[in-house]
């Protein structure tokens, strides 16, 4: 009997233990984010994101010192937050260049691909091949009417995301593992601006772009989940976390598309793009 109820313990104890999967997470935010955490603690508004019918709880507890420096400048909150230990949104997938046709618009539709993937995604719309294609044609319009380049910067990419597809989108600096992961466990998604080469994609055509955009819709244990727009197998792609924090740079949209180099694409600020609803 006593060996009987010893083996239920240890069970019970083995379950408790596999059913707490989060992690701590420390993350630097201005006044108006922190105020949301502070509301979600205090059971004034709801901060819980719904992935396949299961609650996922994002902010279940927070310690934080507000740092008090210039007061030009934003308030900045380090806070630790403690989220799911691995998370995979729910996003559909479709290349930058449908159908394997890498003509000329879709060889730089990295960006559109990009920005119709999250659109899709909250708007609950569904997402394929014929789709992409056809909505990437429609966006690239829509962008040169409105005095858009080939390349777009991070900001730029924000400004098109709010205006042609009326979400919210943001650019932030604040790029690390812990902040994405962050703003993925809010139900947001990710698009980050790239030195493509740097990724070292064996999908990409040698020797791959020099500059590139994803989305990042996950992370497990040492990875981000991504769709990778840039090849068919894109699909909850794969990168380490510092491989992908590496090789997020912005563009600079002063420059001419045909005449940057690895060097110049590599020295740019690192910049995020977080979209919501």
């Amino acid at each position: 009997m006593v060996q009987k109820l010893v083996a239920i313990l240890i069970i019970i104890f083995f379950l408790i233990g596999c059913t707490k999967q989060s992690t701590i997470v420390n993350v630097n935010l201005p006044p108006e984010d922190k105020s949301q955490l502070v509301n979600t603690v205090l059971g004034n508004s709801s901060n819980v994101n719904i992935v396949n019918n299961t609650s996922v709880n994002t902010n279940k507890n927070i310690n934080s010192t507000t740092v008090n420096t210039n007061t030009n400048k934003p308030t900045i909150v380090p806070t630790q937050v403690e989220i799911p230990a691995k998370l995979d949104l729910d996003v559909a997938f479709a290349p930058q260049a449908p159908f394997g046709n890498w003509n000329v618009l879709n060889e730089e539709a990295c960006e559109e691909a990009s920005m119709i993937t999250v659109a899709k995604y909250f708007l609950t719309q569904p997402l394929s091949e014929k789709i992409m294609e056809a909505e990437i044609i429609k966006l690239d319009n829509w962008e040169k009417s409105h005095g858009y380049k080939i390349d777009l910067s991070a900001a730029e990419t924000a400004n098109v995301l709010k205006e042609y597809f009326n979400l919210k989108a943001k650019v932030v600096e604040d790029v690390s593992i812990d902040r994405i992961k962050y703003e993925l466990s809010l139900g947001n998604l990710i698009i980050v601006p790239l030195a493509g080469r740097e990724l070292n994609n064996p999908y990409f055509q040698t020797p791959g772009p020099i500059y590139h955009m994803l989305v990042i819709r996950g992370y497990d244990n040492d990875e981000f989940i991504t769709n990778e727009v840039g090849t068919k197998r894109g699909d909850g792609f794969k990168y380490k976390y510092q491989v992908l924090i590496n090789a997020i740079h912005d563009w600079n949209p002063t420059w001419s598309h045909y005449e940057v180099t690895d060097a110049q694409m590599t020295s740019q600020p690192k910049r995020m793009i977080i979209i919501s609803q």
